[in-house]
């Protein structure tokens, strides 16, 4: 790493870490600084799609498994045409890769992407810092800026309302997809590919929303059900949307992935709040309290479902996390909806929850013959 410039981060509580500019950073023309919030990625493999998952905007993400990009990137496997995250920290970015039609390195996806990096970190003590810290803004730059400066611009940045995580990244896929099999639509508020992918899989005519849609507007679509995404940030900061998905509750069956589960939970007048350094990786285990099953699962929030869910609304809590016991899911028979913190569309993997989308469907005709066919009949 020689020929790199030599590049660090500075955490907003003072820790600083040392390694080369890679990516857009490692352009002659990169301004910088860049700053966000740093998160891990346990995550052994997927970093394209991590990368492309809107639900990193506003964040520096630190992949922990030490070689990254060996596999290199194809324009098929990104989650979103644009990257989203802030940054890509490594501790060893590959520049040689596996050959294949289409490949390209990561370190090129990057800088076309505008997304900067570093390599050559210890991101082994990135991760047990935040781990015993928290999650913490950090700020990016060469070594021609000071310590002082990039401390400076960290403790002066935070992700709220103002930084509009979820509008930024929000209505970029195509509207409309036709199907067969009845209709479906997706709120947008950040929806990775793969899950509008999973959706269409089912038969279904696919209308997407972005952060703008009306309640009303998609009450009248005829739709057999809604999905509301995946997305950045705390659910508190789009109370607009939280509004809206609150005249839709018990009018239309609905699935909440992410984001998009914390949002009804809101809407049904539960508590969000913050984890300390969030779940980021495909390896998190989650037990469904129906059957006893353990899955593997993919997840990337830093906000969660309280608890006291079931007490404060009635619903049945369906799954929670195995590693610290949060709340990982729920479902409401009486206002048809189900939800889960985890995304099922597994992407990157594993595949072990991808069914939820089929049951859902199912159940979404059983809840409408109980209905008498009518899916839009207020509970």
């Amino acid at each position: 790493m020689s020929d790199r410039t030599r590049g660090k981060m500075i955490l907003a509580d003072g820790a600083r870490f040392d390694g080369y500019l890679t990516g857009a950073a490692a352009r002659p023309d990169w301004r910088g600084p860049v700053w966000g919030e740093v998160v891990f990625n346990t995550s052994m493999t997927g970093y394209q799609e991590v990368i492309t998952d809107p639900s990193y905007a506003g964040q520096v993400v630190v992949m922990t498994y030490p070689q990254i990009g060996n596999y290199g990137v194809t324009a098929d496997d990104s989650e979103k045409a644009a990257t989203a995250a802030r940054a890509l920290v490594v501790h060893d970015l590959q520049e040689f890769f596996s050959p294949g039609p289409g490949r390209v390195s990561l370190e090129s996806f990057m800088m076309e992407q505008n997304l900067p990096g570093l390599t050559g970190i210890d991101t082994r003590a990135v991760t047990k810092h935040v781990r015993d810290k928290g999650a913490v803004i950090a700020a990016i730059g060469c070594t021609d800026l000071s310590d002082e400066e990039l401390l400076s611009l960290a403790r002066s940045k935070k992700l709220d309302r103002s930084e509009r995580l979820v509008e930024s990244v929000s209505g970029t896929l195509n509207a409309v997809h036709a199907g067969a099999r009845g209709r479906a639509a997706v709120i947008d508020l950040g929806v990775k590919k793969s899950i509008v992918d999973n959706v269409r899989r089912l038969g279904l005519t696919t209308q997407v929303f972005d952060t703008a849609f009306r309640a009303d507007d998609v009450l009248k679509g005829g739709f057999d059900f809604v999905v509301l995404s995946n997305g950045p940030g705390d659910p508190a900061d789009i109370p607009e949307v939280v509004e809206q998905v609150n005249q839709l509750i018990g009018r239309v069956p609905m699935l909440g992935i992410c984001l998009g589960h914390q949002i009804i939970a809101l809407a049904l007048g539960a508590r969000t709040y913050k984890l300390k350094f969030g779940h980021h990786g495909a390896n998190q285990p989650v037990v469904d309290h129906r059957t006893g099953q353990v899955f593997i699962t993919s997840q990337n929030h830093n906000y969660a479902v309280s608890d006291d869910i079931a007490d404060a609304t009635g619903v049945t809590i369906t799954y929670t996390n195995a590693n610290d016991g949060t709340l990982e899911g729920f479902v409401d028979e009486h206002r048809k909806l189900e939800c889960v913190q985890f995304h099922p569309e597994a992407s990157p993997g594993p595949h072990d929850c991808r069914i939820i989308f089929d049951r859902f469907h199912e159940r979404v005709r059983e809840w409408n013959a109980l209905k008498g066919g009518d899916a839009h009949a207020a509970a």
